[in-house]
Order: structure tokens, then C-alpha cells, then sequence
């Protein structure tokens, strides 16, 4: 019997990508305020290339196997955990080798089964990569990497999720107004001008009034991540609004908001043939989390860092509750109930 055998529990948390790496997140998001006033460039770089590229690779890593039946090693993702770390003591290199693995990881059997249109997640691991040797975060780059990321994918599951929700056919698919979303918000960061991230917002509102939006709360807590992500872009062709403003209502509300939402279907409980419902827990933290970013744009600081420590306080208690349990795969993609297994 090996000593994997013999923690069962301790096993099932290096084979589900999505526990070590979405404590790491996690942890992150609660360190984050700490350096928000003594060292803007730490807190950034801890918010974008700690938090969201631990969720991004949580995320990617778990629904990996549902795109090529490959599933990344309990090694390997102890080696993607041990970089996350090193590159929150070494910025800059530390953390493009944590990029650069995530993308090898995926890329290799997206590429060797020509899944071409999963192509953009060892894309975006490998951009990120190269954003994460830029010293310096001013310009807001990274975090419109992260919202071109999240109009391809949200654009997708989004839907798929609320359908599913609501027991109804999900809606097609509007591959054009998705990507066209992710290249205008490409645009906006290389080379900022109001005209791409109005045309961005466009196309990321055309899509919602095809959406089943009369749904429980399992479905709809992703909605608002959706439409902050909206807000930060119109905030940006606003040469009135100060910059931070924008980004954190891109990086709090639309980024953590969403990374968020995912984590509650992680702890909802599964109800009438395997239906979600979220728990009280998860809904109290979310409230939390977009009342934070509301404070935040209105310059209340200490109560904007407050309640962002609570909606991450509370989601670690739930967290930690979730590693006691056996391992399942998360829905991290909107599955019907007759596939509720499934992270396809």
C-alpha cells in the first residue's frame, strides 16, 4: 500500500486539479488587501498572476479531461502548485514558468487529437506567461488578458449553465459575438482606444437576451460577474474615471466574481436527480464579494476590504469543509442532469 493508499483524502487532493490550486487562489485573494496601500505592484501582481492564474489553471486542468480524456498527474500538478508559490517570492520569471507549464500541460494532447478550437487555452497560459515578465502592471494589460479569457469562455458556459438550471436546451452558441468580444478586448489592451471596449460591451450585452435568465440562484450568481465585467469596460472608455476604478471593478467584480460563482457549484449540493443548489454559505459570500466592489468604486476603502476578506473567509471554510469530503468532479461546465458526472 502506498502512502497515497493510505490518505485517501490526501490522494483525492492532488488528483482534482481544482483543490490545491483553487486554495492557492483562495489564500491569495484573502493576502491581497494586505498589499494594497504598502506595495501596489506586489498587490497586482499577486491579484492577477496568484489569484486568477491559479483559478484559470484550476479551471482548465479540470475540465482538461472533458476535451481529451487526458487528465494532468498528481505530479504534475504538485510541480504547477510548487511554481505558483515560487513565483509569489520571484516575480517575473517564477511566475511565467507557471504559465508556461499550464500551457504545455494543455497544449500537448489539445494538439496531438486537433481539438483546434480548444487551441486558446494553452494560448492564453502562454500569453500570460509573457505578460508575466513586464515589470510593470500599470497598464492594465494582464487583466484584459484575463476578460478576453472570460468573454470565450463565459460566453459559453454561461448559457450552457442557466439552461441547465432551468432544464430547458441551452441556447446555440454565438461563437462570433464570444471571440469578437475576446479580440476587441485584445485590441483594447494593445492599443487603448473607447471604440474597443464600447464595441467589446456590445457584443458581450448582444448575447445575454438569448439567455434563460428566469432560473435559480445556482445559475444566475454568475450573471453579475457578466455584467461587472461590462461595467469595468465602460468605466475604461471613460477618460474621466480614474483608472483604478476600472480596473477593480474588472479585477473584484468581474474576475473574483467569477471565479467565485465557479467555486459555489463546487459546494452546492445536488438536489431532485442531481440538480444545484447552492448553499446559504456560498449566496451570503457572493453578496459579500459584489458589496465589496460597490465600496470599493465609491473610495470606501476599509469596508471594501472588509467584505472582500469575509466573501474569501467564507469561501475557505467552505473550501476546507470540501477536501474532507471524497473526490467528485466539479460542474465547472454547464452539463445537463443526465451527465452530471461530467466536466465536459
Amino acid at each position: 500500500m502506498t502512502a497515497l493508499q493510505a490518505f485517501p483524502l490526501w490522494s483525492d487532493f492532488w488528483r482534482a486539479p481544482h483543490r490545491p490550486l483553487m486554495l492557492c487562489a483562495v489564500l491569495a485573494a484573502l493576502a491581497g488587501p494586505f498589499l494594497a496601500e504598502a506595495t501596489p505592484q506586489a498587490h497586482a501582481r499577486l491579484m492577477v498572476f496568484g489569484f486568477a492564474g491559479a483559478a484559470i489553471g484550476a479551471y482548465l486542468l479540470t475540465v482538461l479531461p472533458g476535451w481529451t480524456k487526458v487528465r494532468a498527474s498528481p505530479r504534475r500538478i504538485a510541480v504547477l502548485c510548487a511554481l505558483w508559490l515560487a513565483g509569489r517570492l520571484f516575480s517575473g520569471p517564477a511566475e511565467a514558468l507557471y504559465f508556461l507549464l499550464l500551457a504545455a500541460t494543455l497544449a500537448r494532447p489539445i494538439a496531438a487529437l486537433r481539438i483546434w478550437d480548444r487551441i486558446w487555452a494553452p494560448l492564453a497560459a502562454v500569453f500570460l506567461a509573457v505578460a508575466a515578465l513586464v515589470p510593470d502592471l500599470e497598464g492594465g494589460v494582464p487583466p484584459l488578458l484575463i476578460a478576453a479569457l472570460i468573454a470565450v469562455v463565459g460566453g459559453r458556459a454561461l448559457p450552457a449553465f442557466l439552461a441547465s438550471a432551468a432544464d430547458c436546451p441551452p441556447p446555440p452558441d454565438r461563437p462570433v459575438l464570444r471571440i469578437g468580444a475576446a479580440l476587441l478586448i485584445l485590441a483594447a489592451a494593445v492599443w487603448p482606444h473607447p471604440l474597443w471596449h464600447l464595441a467589446a460591451v456590445a457584443c458581450l450585452v448582444w448575447q445575454v437576451p438569448g439567455w434563460p435568465l428566469r432560473v435559480p440562484p445556482a445559475g444566475l450568481l454568475l450573471l453579475p460577474p457578466w455584467l461587472w465585467l461590462c461595467a469595468a469596460l465602460l468605466l475604461m472608455a471613460q477618460d474621466a474615471v480614474p483608472n483604478s476604478l476600472a480596473m477593480h471593478a474588472l479585477t473584484m467584480g468581474g474576475i473574483g466574481g467569477m471565479v467565485h460563482a465557479f467555486l459555489a457549484r463546487v459546494f452546492a449540493r445536488r438536489v431532485n436527480g442531481g440538480a444545484l443548489k447552492l448553499r446559504a454559505a456560498s449566496l451570503a459570500g457572493a453578496a459579500a464579494l459584489h458589496a465589496s466592489v460597490a465600496a470599493r468604486l465609491m473610495d470606501a476603502l476599509p469596508l471594501a476590504y472588509w467584505l472582500w476578506a469575509l466573501a474569501w473567509g467564507i469561501t475557505l471554510a467552505q473550501l476546507v469543509a470540501h477536501f474532507m469530503q471524497p473526490h467528485r468532479i466539479p460542474v465547472f461546465i454547464g452539463t445537463r442532469r443526465r451527465s452530471r458526472n461530467a466536466a465536459s
